[in-house]
């Protein structure tokens, strides 16, 4: 029943502890099998988890894929956009309220150099002047 539980609980959590305690409990079935007293199955049962979970869950953790959020400012910093009126520029298909140092024009080509909040800070990309 706790090898069930346990295999149970690491599905939603997936930090990899609880499974290697259900390992244990699987080994234990082993030697309730056996007629092994309670107080070795338990013993069998703390030590296994811990040895499991020190040896393995290193491992694990490595073989397993990292996860890294992209956020907005991961995605649009230097990427180039066109202006479309005085106030907002397109970038990657999206309107965004820009802000710039230098005189725009409607269709400039410009570059994100900063985001800060829903504003993109942009600078004129030299050489495409009309």
């Amino acid at each position: 029943m706790i090898a069930i539980l346990g295999f149970g609980v690491e599905i939603f959590i997936t930090q990899l502890i609880s499974i290697w305690f259900a390992v244990s409990a699987l080994i234990n079935l082993f030697l309730v099998s056996m007629h092994i007293g309670l107080k070795w199955q338990l013993i069998q049962f703390i030590v296994t988890g811990v040895i499991l979970l020190l040896i393995f869950r290193p491992l694990a953790k490595k073989l397993q894929p990292k996860f890294h959020p992209m956020n907005a400012a991961d995605g649009i910093v230097g990427k180039t956009g066109t202006v479309l009126n005085d106030q907002r520029v397109k970038v990657d298909g999206q309107s965004w309220k820009y802000a710039t140092d230098a005189k725009l024009n409607v269709g400039d080509l410009v570059k994100v150099v900063v985001l800060n909040g829903v504003t993109l800070q942009v600078q004129k990309i030299k050489g495409r002047e009309e």
